[in-house]
């Protein structure tokens, strides 16, 4: 897993689960809201808008919490097994990965102005 402005930088899984943490204290507070919500409409007496909000309440911050979690652990998930990938690669293969082949090739050293561009198939 890679930073999102820094690419370089790894992001830990613990700084993931802070987050998600953090997110899921906002929804608890979204549900406390909605309970807060649906117990003022049973004491003006509507009883089925005190129950879609309650079960509204309850269930929809939970769900999403836990929609989160598992796209959470996946994603740890999957960079240890690319991690565990890349050392059995580095160990067994005994080279190493061969660099990206460049989009475009150079002229050289620019003889005129506008000249030290990349050179395409068609001018040459």
């Amino acid at each position: 897993m890679r930073g999102l402005w820094d690419t370089e930088q790894s992001l830990s899984p613990a700084l993931l689960r802070s987050a998600l943490a953090l997110v899921g204290v906002f929804l608890g507070l979204t549900a406390v809201v909605m309970l807060l919500i649906s117990v003022a409409n049973v004491a003006e007496g509507n009883y089925p808008a005190a129950a879609m909000q309650l079960a509204a309440g309850i269930a929809l911050p939970f769900g999403i919490w836990l929609g989160l979690r598992i796209l959470a652990d996946m994603l740890v998930v999957m960079h240890r097994a690319r991690e565990r990938l890349e050392a059995i690669e580095e160990t067994l293969g005994g080279r190493p990965a061969a660099a990206p082949a460049p989009v475009f090739q150079t002229n050289g050293p620019a003889t005129r102005a506008g000249d030290d561009g990349p050179a395409y198939p068609a001018e040459e």
